[in-house]
C-alpha cells in the first residue's frame, strides 16, 4: 500500500516537472495597469491625505511669519510645512498623512505651542509630500 502511494506521487511529480503553462493577458487589463502606472507616477498629482491646519489668515506675511516660527520651533521633527491661497485666505498646513491617526498624533505635538491647530481632511495634497 505504502509502495503505491510512493508511485502514484513520484508520477504525480513528474508530470508536473514535463507540464507547460501558459498565461495568456487581455489588452485591456494590460492599458489599465499602465495607466494606473502613468498616474501614480505623476509628480504634480494630487492625493487625499490628512493634515494639520495651523492657521489661515488674510495676510500673507503673517502665514510666512508663522512658518517660519513654526519651522523654528519643530527644528527636530523635521515637519513639511506649506502654505496655501484659497481665496481670500491664506493657510498654513502641516505634514500630509495617510491615516487621521497619524495626523492626530502630530497634533498632540503642534497644539502644545499652537492651540488653534485641527487636524483636516486634505484634497491638495501631492504624492511628493509623503
Amino acid at each position: 500500500m505504502r509502495l503505491i502511494q510512493i508511485t502514484i506521487c513520484f508520477l504525480l511529480f513528474t508530470m508536473a516537472l514535463n507540464a507547460q503553462i501558459s498565461v495568456t493577458e487581455d489588452k485591456g487589463i494590460r492599458y489599465m495597469l499602465d495607466l494606473r502606472k502613468e498616474m501614480n507616477f505623476k509628480k504634480d498629482r494630487y492625493i487625499k491625505a490628512w493634515s494639520v491646519q495651523v492657521m489661515v489668515s488674510r495676510d500673507k506675511y503673517e502665514v510666512l511669519e508663522k512658518k517660519e516660527s513654526f519651522l523654528n520651533d519643530f527644528k527636530e521633527e523635521k515637519f513639511k510645512v506649506d502654505w496655501t491661497y484659497e481665496q481670500p485666505n491664506y493657510k498654513l498646513n502641516v505634514g500630509a498623512y495617510y491615516t487621521k491617526l497619524e495626523a492626530t498624533i502630530a497634533l498632540h505635538k503642534i497644539i502644545e505651542k499652537y492651540p488653534d491647530a485641527y487636524v483636516f481632511k486634505n484634497n491638495q495634497a501631492k504624492a511628493s509630500d509623503f
